[in-house]
């Protein structure tokens, strides 16, 4: 089908917003977002049931954009503002496309203008686009090193580790390099051996009857939907730890998946490491990858 999206334009200091068409020029040429990548963003999951919208794992996704702008020394984002927003931008996309049933809202923060010499004046948006509905597909990632040490985010706070900017270009490139070796996805890791995340997406691993992810203190993004997945596993006695990641240690796991939120859970059954040219098989858990997607779509 033919997607017609839209967008809202968020005035900061006025606190409101319009609803615009994104096909429309709507940033000016010297935004810092635009071309220093000098802000941050969230990307939520939006799925219409009935006569229902519902923007999944909506206070987690802004609490990390809120620890965000205060890394990036940008104002503190109102919550009632960008509800607001987020609210009539995905009313407005079923509107417009009244057969969709999944939809994705990307909110941006932007410190502002670069002719604004002396005070910046920071601005915001939301977009959205059409998504499928999350499925469990089975993927092959190659294992990449970050060129990072697993101690960066105490040793350089100012590379801003853990903080989700603008400054996407690595992840894009990381993509694509997994895309053009055969590989569906791409798994950073440490130079001194950590597993880190995906490019966009966090790694959790089933060891026993215990869920593991990489301690966000590494210097990584504290996953969202991860957050969502680690408190339903508690409420079914799956035990849950944060933890530094050996890649050794992920070889020897029982399931292992990358997770995010829009593409929801993805099993890895294989670990390509590019320096040694080696394949690690890793056994898919069908049933709690299923119990995992329905988690995230009910959050």
């Amino acid at each position: 089908m033919t997607v017609k999206n839209t967008a809202a334009l968020i005035d900061v200091e006025a606190n409101t917003f319009i609803l615009s068409d994104p096909s429309h020029l709507l940033l000016s040429l010297d935004d810092l977002a635009a071309h220093r990548g000098d802000g941050i963003f969230e990307t939520v999951l939006v799925t219409y049931r009935d006569d229902s919208t519902l923007i999944h794992n909506q206070a987690l996704h802004f609490e990390r954009f809120i620890e965000s702008a205060r890394t990036l020394e940008l104002p503190t984002p109102d919550p009632k503002l960008w509800e607001e927003a987020l609210r009539a931008t995905a009313k407005q996309f079923k509107e417009l496309n009244p057969d969709a049933h999944t939809a994705s809202i990307r909110y941006t923060l932007s410190r502002g203008h670069d002719s604004d010499t002396t005070t910046h004046t920071p601005h915001g948006w939301t977009v959205t686009s059409h998504v499928p509905r999350p499925e469990p597909t089975e993927i092959t990632v190659v294992a990449l090193n970050s060129g990072f040490t697993s101690d960066i985010a105490e040793a350089a706070p100012w590379l801003l580790r853990g903080a989700k900017t603008l400054s996407y270009a690595t992840n894009q490139a990381a993509k694509r390099y997994a895309l053009n070796n055969g590989a569906d996805d791409a798994l950073f890791h440490t130079s001194d051996g950590y597993a880190l995340e995906g490019p966009n997406s966090t790694l959790i691993l089933r060891v026993g009857d215990q869920l593991i992810t990489p301690d966000p203190k590494i210097g990584i993004l504290h996953g969202t939907t991860q957050r969502c997945i680690f408190e339903n596993a508690s409420k079914q006695g799956l035990l849950t730890q944060y933890s530094n990641v050996s890649m050794d240690d992920l070889g020897k796991a029982q399931a292992a998946w990358l997770v995010s939120s829009i593409r929801g859970c993805r099993p890895i059954s294989t670990i390509v490491t590019t320096a040694s040219d080696t394949a690690t098989h890793i056994p898919v858990d069908h049933d709690l990858t299923e119990h995992i997607l329905q988690w995230v779509l009910s959050s």
